[in-house]
């Protein structure tokens, strides 16, 4: 019986396969299908490191280029960044984010972003970002232009030792 199911099998595999649809032109005539390109999303971390891995701020503001072919959810005629699409890494954190300059040819939109803990932050991941990225275009964290980076304590002063790094994932 095994043998008879075996040899039925086969038999099918057999005649499976071969053609190359309705049309019964053998091949593709050279075509090859390339698929378009699709848009992605990058999300990029902002961290901070410090004099101490326990040194501790209270608020941090920098500002942040986009690369071009980047771009942010924001509604017609806004500034302001939706809902999340800034993530600060701390639970109970304040954050938000203002578009200073809208996407150019030769770059994305400029962001000023505030984050701020009324129990203070330690030095580590800071906030995540996700944006959209353009089809065909992949870009690196060198792209993406932090500035103006400051830490700040609980009275508002800066904190000087504090800056900021960059870590992209794209997908």
């Amino acid at each position: 019986m095994r043998l008879l199911w075996l040899a039925m099998l086969c038999l099918l595999l057999a005649a499976c396969g071969g053609g190359s649809g309705s049309s019964g032109a053998p091949g593709d005539d050279g075509n090859v299908l390339t698929p378009e390109p699709a848009a992605g999303t990058a999300r990029l971390t902002v961290g901070t490191q410090g004099p101490a891995a326990d040194s501790v701020f209270y608020a941090a503001q920098f500002t942040l280029r986009l690369p071009a072919g980047a771009s942010l959810p924001v509604a017609t005629g806004s500034t302001l960044l939706p809902e999340g699409a800034l993530v600060p890494a701390v639970s109970g954190s304040y954050s938000g984010a203002n578009i200073l300059e809208p996407a150019g040819t030769a770059s994305g939109p400029l962001l000023l972003v505030n984050i701020a803990h009324p129990g203070g932050l330690t030095v580590g991941p800071l906030a995540t970002l996700t944006c959209q990225v353009a089809a065909g275009v992949t870009p690196a964290a060198a792209a993406f232009t932090l500035d103006g980076f400051s830490a700040r304590d609980a009275n508002g002063a800066v904190i000087p030792g504090i800056t900021a790094r960059l870590t992209l994932q794209t997908q």
